[in-house]
């Protein structure tokens, strides 16, 4: 990478993750058997991209309508994206002043989820901030001291060691224990 793309990425960066949005919790049927989940990830390679595609699979197979928001900080694609319920984006896709292109910012827009799932695991300021742009009733993520006001559930767990797969069969394990319903 130039010295030129870094200081571009730096920059992007800073101006992009200020004025985070609080989340407000929204309007709920049942987040035992949510209408929509969004999911949102935030990645470093492909062997990562991988897993979330396994995921995507499994959640698909049990008929439940799913998209999930990939983004990576690198600047150029990870691998090639074929599947239509994963949304990959990356530093491209904004400009200098860390603002969402056209088509990033109408996927955000267009979007809205009963049930949102982050899985961003280490307290990047950029990922919060579009975690907490991103439209949805209900929003869990794993908990972590910095990353607070966006998240509606938090959850203990480690992401790195034991899996996206995991987590999410955490996350809905215990959102069926809770048993949330307001209609």
């Amino acid at each position: 990478m130039t010295l030129l793309n870094r200081y571009k990425r730096n920059i992007q960066q800073y101006l992009g993750s200020r004025n985070v949005q609080h989340h407000r919790t929204g309007v709920i049927s049942d987040l035992a058997n949510p209408s929509s989940t969004g999911l949102f990830f935030c990645v470093e390679n492909k062997t990562q991209l991988n897993e979330i595609r396994k995921l995507v699979r499994a959640i698909r197979a049990k008929k439940e309508k799913t998209m999930a928001f990939v983004f990576s900080h690198e600047q150029e694609k990870i691998d090639v994206i074929t599947d239509h319920s994963l949304f990959y984006f990356d530093l491209d896709d904004f400009t200098l002043f860390g603002k969402m292109k056209e088509a990033v910012k109408e996927a955000f827009e267009k979007e809205h989820f009963e049930l949102m799932i982050s899985f961003l695991s280490n307290p990047d300021p950029f990922c919060y901030k579009l975690v907490s742009e991103i439209k949805a009733e209900f929003k869990v993520g794993p908990d972590h001291p910095v990353l607070t006001g966006i998240y509606d559930l938090t959850l203990n767990f480690d992401l790195q060691k034991k899996g996206y797969i995991r987590f999410y069969e955490h996350a809905r394990h215990y959102l069926s224990v809770l048993n949330i319903k307001t209609r």
